[in-house]
């Protein structure tokens, strides 16, 4: 015998919508857009961005980071992909001046909004003279190495 669900799960917590969240905020943010992109945090967010040892401290934190950093950059979406334990992973790509950097995120949410970010980033740089296919062997460079 199989037990009804009591009520069906909110739509809030369905993973299709978290990553519909995460992609509407990246959208907000590449239109400067910051009171869209806050009303995607919970007011008690936080984002940490390990690479650089830096943690910002509440949505309006998250928001103004954002907000203040030198304009010219451009951002797309690479990648976003719910993950089974309820996060959800994106990968972006940011341009700047001739450079490219990445930044791989994981979100966690409370309900509906976003609770808590973490965030690494990484430039785009050539690969090192001594990676080559004749000292590896199976080996070869992308257009992001270049």
């Amino acid at each position: 015998m199989v037990k009804a669900l009591a009520e069906p799960a909110p739509h809030a917590l369905d993973a299709e919508h978290r990553c519909a969240v995460v992609r509407t905020l990246w959208a907000h943010m590449q239109a400067r857009d910051w009171p869209a992109a806050r009303a995607a945090y919970a007011s008690d967010a936080t984002m940490a961005w390990p690479c650089s040892g830096e943690r910002f401290l509440d949505a309006d934190a998250i928001v103004r980071v954002n907000a203040i950093y030198p304009e010219g950059w451009t951002l797309r979406i690479v990648e976003v992909a719910a993950l089974a334990d309820g996060r959800v992973y994106s990968v972006i790509e940011v341009t700047q001046g001739g450079q490219r950097y990445f930044a791989n995120s994981i979100f966690c949410f409370a309900g509906g909004a976003i609770a808590r970010v973490e965030e690494y980033w990484a430039t785009v740089e050539t690969a090192p003279a001594w990676r080559t296919a004749a000292a590896i062997g199976a080996y070869q460079r992308t257009e992001a190495s270049a």
